[in-house]
């Protein structure tokens, strides 16, 4: 199959989320499995700074924008067996140190749906399956049905939903400058929505998980676009995400102090564990070690920790470190936990991939209590570390975390059905006590390190997905 992928970031070449994560592996994925896999990207200012010597330029031509026509080059590089085209214009992308947040975004991902379409007509070659994602390539099934040429409108697409809170809304005033012409279809509440766009447009829809494509049907997850999804219930899919063991393995890391597999798991854990109390100046304790590394919102359900988390704290049943930045009141709040409990909480506001690997492999629980969660990769990343998630059973949490059951010894980690702290409160309490079952912990430690959630199954599933599409 011919697939071709569009998106607005993707590692190794631009990162802001989990977005990028998938559409640096999948791709690759599908490639050695033999596809004839391609990539589109806006050309970011950091793709020309890191990339500009492996940097191809194929040709150009352009878009209209309003009253006027912009420029666009078609560039290309070779990635791991997969073509990734950069879609290039020095104003809406090269210039710009920041992927989003601008006042122009609506323009420049407008720019960016109708470039994808003179892209695939600048180079003439077929494609199977245009593969859609997020809000800024909603746009994209509406360019190509509204093109008026037969080429691009008989492509087949499937858009992928990663976080539908994002939904690419902007003021009716854009709508001149999408260059397209004008139906109900484009809009939502009085809003151009990029999203909803695609939704009603694309021939078939995905999400990140099985139980987020179920959610996204009710008003509590949908964001407003639960009616429209329940309609489209026969062409929405979920699929797990999944993550590349080459990149997060503690056999490998180059990150982490010590590196372990199962038959060493215990001496690796415990070196790990040193160097991150000694990291975040929290005193040696026989206490388990809990950790944090996420956006710190309250969608993320860390207010949940209010009511229940010093009770643990005052009794050092357990050490906590934090990883991460959000909510101005979040990180208040946890920097007045760890001036309060200074040899039971470290914290460190900001992000860094270093130190993210380190509290992976050095901590023995991770806390995710999620309001919602299209999928979640830190959950599998800690797995794979053999630090034991606990989490909120919504989305991919849901399907990726079994629950423990202390009566047949199942289960991968803790998890809590109700946005609730005394939900919370009692999977961290049967956390601890498993902990303290030294045999029970290390079954349940070497079940976590077992599972496997490589992009192999999941790329396996798009397979199957996009022959449906096709042939149907």
């Amino acid at each position: 199959m011919r697939i071709m992928f569009a998106g607005s970031e993707a590692t190794p070449f631009c990162k802001t989320g989990g977005l990028a994560d998938v559409l640096g592996s999948l791709p690759l994925s599908l490639a050695e499995k033999g596809h004839e896999v391609s990539l589109v990207l806006p050309k970011h200012q950091v793709i020309k700074k890191k990339f500009a010597d492996s940097i191809e330029p194929l040709g150009h031509g352009n878009v209209k924008v309003n009253m006027k026509e912009e420029y666009v080059g078609f560039e290309m590089l070779y990635h791991k067996g997969v073509k990734v085209y950069l879609i290039d214009n020095e104003y809406y992308f090269g210039y710009r140190e920041n992927l989003y947040g601008d006042f122009d975004d609506g323009e420049r991902y407008g720019f960016f749906a109708q470039a994808i379409a003179k892209l695939i007509m600048f180079l003439g070659k077929p494609v199977d399956l245009l593969h859609l994602n997020d809000w800024q390539t909603g746009l994209v099934p509406y360019v190509l049905k509204h093109s008026g040429n037969p080429k691009l409108a008989n492509i087949k697409t499937l858009f992928t939903i990663h976080n539908i809170a994002y939904q690419g809304r902007f003021d009716k005033a854009l709508f001149p400058y999408l260059g397209v012409p004008y139906s109900p279809e484009i809009e939502f509440e009085d809003l151009i929505n990029f999203l909803k766009t695609a939704i009603v447009t694309a021939d078939h829809l995905s999400t990140v998980s099985p139980s987020y494509a179920e959610e996204l049907t009710y008003a509590y997850f949908g964001y407003g676009m639960e009616g429209l999804l329940s309609e489209r219930t026969h062409v929405l899919e979920g699929i797990m995400n999944g993550i590349d063991y080459q990149v997060f393995s503690p056999k490998t890391d180059p990150e982490i102090t010590y590196n372990y597999t199962l038959r060493n798991y215990l001496k690796g854990k415990r070196e790990n564990q040193a160097t991150l109390r000694k990291m975040f100046y929290l005193p040696e304790q026989k206490s388990p070690l809990f950790s944090i590394v996420s956006r710190l919102t309250d969608q993320k359900g860390f207010n949940l920790l209010r009511p229940i988390i010093e009770n643990h704290l005052e009794n050092k049943a357990l050490q906590l470190v934090v990883l991460g930045t959000g909510d101005h009141d979040l990180e208040q709040y946890f920097e007045h936990l760890r001036r309060k409990y200074p040899e039971q909480v470290g914290i460190y506001i900001g992000y860094s991939d270093s130190i993210a690997r380190k509290i992976y492999a050095g901590s023995d629980f991770f806390l995710m209590p999620s309001k919602f969660e299209p999928c979640g990769l830190s959950q599998l990343i800690s797995l794979s570390y053999g630090t034991i998630p606990i989490v909120r059973q919504t989305g991919g949490l849901k399907d990726s975390i079994r629950p423990y059951n202390k009566f047949t010894g199942e289960g991968t980690g803790f998890g809590f059905r109700n946005f609730d702290a005394a939900d919370f409160d009692h999977a961290i309490k049967a956390a601890l006590n498993t902990y303290h079952n030294k045999e029970a912990f290390k079954k349940l430690r070497r079940r976590a390190m077992q599972e496997d959630f490589s992009w192999e199954a999941s790329a396996n599933q798009y397979v199957e997905l996009y022959k449906k599409i096709i042939g149907g």
